[in-house]
């Protein structure tokens, strides 16, 4: 999330990340014909994560200036595919005005 005053310039931003990891650690079972770095029954998942359809909110306190006449806030939802490769599957803006 990116947040932006009236003349472009960042005030705010905050990324947060959601991951699954499989590991193959030594107390597990062995794998299939010695393959165990490949036999998913023999992995411990760890799971920081967002399910399809699944919500998350999260609530920022930013502080602004007397002078910001309005902001604009960009979220995006993306998916690091590769290190260091992202594919945005969703992106939001809102503007919002202050009145005074």
């Amino acid at each position: 999330m990116t947040v932006k005053n009236q003349d472009g310039k960042e005030v705010f931003s905050k990324r947060k990340e959601y991951f699954i990891y499989d590991f193959h650690f030594a107390e597990n079972k062995e794998g299939y014909l010695g393959m165990n770095n490949w036999d998913i029954t023999a992995m411990k998942r760890i799971k920081s994560g967002i399910a399809p359809l699944e919500t998350d909110s999260v609530v920022y306190v930013i502080p602004l200036t007397e002078a910001t006449k309005s902001i604009n806030v960009e979220a995006s939802f993306l998916s690091l595919y590769e290190p260091g490769k992202t594919a945005t599957i969703h992106k939001v803006n809102k503007k919002v005005e202050f009145k005074k």
